[in-house]
């Protein structure tokens, strides 16, 4: 663990002092505290492949949805919502510790992976998938940890340190980094990023192991070691009306040997493709 957290640190250290853009639009006062918030509705087609086996991925566009994205900020409260990334990861709760132009020390919950059920996508499928066929469901990572954010004019840097022990079953821990720089031109708003997320031997183990009371002959046991994602990422929004923006992007995503090694999973290359608008509110 220690030589993660020497490299954040080192990126951390690297990179120019940073503003802080977190506050949404619609601010006021309220007893001399500041106020903030931002809704936004979105309408949303993706592409978006399986790392499991015999998930296949036969429609070019196999989902389709629609929800409210929301930013709030009071007292140092703040709820974030996931408008900026073509990965579809949620909100964000957290408070924030210290807040300075340069840099921001926060207390942050998330979702760091999802989790899948088997017989759900069995389901869905309408086939056999002896990988899957039998397999305990697997809950989402939800976390809790520290997260230290420096800031420039059109980029920020986030360095995530979090446990899923208190929210999660796979009870293990979670480093996540990730660089955003933003691109203006001409009346685009483009969003270049880049992520690493190491994550440790039991959130591999749950999420990508076999115990020995689900070996079936199509499904060996596998005890899973600490592994990591890479993510690259393109986003881009473009105004439509006042009120309308498009928005698309693109999220290739390389997963390391432990993770494709487990007979649950038959590739360790994903890219994901988001197209949808965007309503401010």
């Amino acid at each position: 663990m220690l030589k993660y957290l020497l490299c954040s640190l080192l990126l951390i250290t690297a990179l120019p002092s940073f503003s802080n853009e977190k506050i949404p639009e619609n601010e006021t006062t309220v007893f001399n505290e500041t106020f903030s918030w931002q809704a936004m509705g979105n309408i949303f087609v993706t592409y978006n492949p399986s790392l499991l086996a015999g998930h296949d991925q036969e429609e070019v566009f196999d989902y389709f949805g629609a929800g409210i994205l929301l930013d709030v900020y009071y007292k140092g409260f703040f709820i974030q919502s996931n408008h900026k990334r073509a990965s579809l990861q949620g909100a964000e709760l957290g408070y924030q510790l210290v807040v300075t132009p340069k840099w921001e020390l926060d207390i942050i919950s998330k979702t760091y992976i999802f989790g899948y059920q088997p017989e759900d996508i069995i389901d869905d499928a309408d086939k056999s998938i002896p990988t899957l066929a039998g397999l305990s469901d697997r809950n989402a990572g939800e976390g809790v940890g520290l997260r230290y954010t420096r800031y420039h004019s059109n980029s920020s840097l986030s360095v995530d340190f979090a446990t899923l022990a208190p929210l999660s079953d796979s009870n293990g821990w979670v480093v996540d980094v990730l660089y955003t720089y933003m691109l203006p031109y001409r009346n685009w708003d483009i969003y270049l990023s880049g992520g690493y997320t190491h994550y440790s031997e039991k959130v591999m183990d749950y999420f990508y192991g076999v115990n020995s009371s689900e070996v079936t002959p199509d499904r060996a046991y596998y005890e899973a070691n600490a592994g990591y994602r890479v993510q690259l990422e393109l986003f881009a929004q473009h105004p439509i009306s006042t009120s309308w923006s498009f928005a698309g992007g693109v999220t290739y995503s390389h997963y390391s040997d432990s993770t494709k090694d487990s007979p649950l999973v038959d590739t360790q290359d994903l890219a994901k493709v988001m197209l949808g608008v965007i309503y401010v509110f």
